[in-house]
């Protein structure tokens, strides 16, 4: 993925999407929901370098892999969450993204569970 091409397409669908708002508002919002399915496309191959990485330094650690698989369910939920919620913003429904954030930081305290137990266990190991 370039970046280049990432700012290139979100300025021009900015640009169209703003001409196409005093005209069209109903194609304006499908224009921006467009570009941002078009970003999140280039994006995906970076984001397989990114699990890639995570997985070879969990490795490198001795990290377990059930750790690992959590960690990366933390790092999917938020990066949904923010791109559903960016998603609602886009199209004018404020409420609902900060919905969708609330309950995706739940999710993300939910998924986090295993990790600060743990934590606490090793702390409590070490104290004793």
């Amino acid at each position: 993925m370039d970046m280049l091409k990432v700012c290139g397409a979100a300025v021009c669908a900015a640009v169209l999407a703003l001409v196409l708002r005093s005209v069209r508002r109903e194609v304006s919002i499908a224009a921006a929901l467009a570009a941002g399915t078009l970003i999140s496309v280039l994006i995906l191959p970076r984001l397989q370098e990114v699990v890639q990485g995570i997985t070879a330094i969990s490795r490198a650690g001795g990290l377990s892999d059930t750790y690992l698989l959590q960690l990366l369910r933390v790092c999917g939920v938020s990066l949904l969450m923010d791109f559903a919620a960016q998603t609602c913003r886009d199209a004018g429904e404020n409420g609902l993204a900060m919905k969708v954030e609330l309950a995706g930081r739940v999710t993300l305290i939910a998924l986090s569970l295993p990790f600060m137990q743990a934590l606490l266990t090793q702390i409590l190991s070490l104290s004793s």
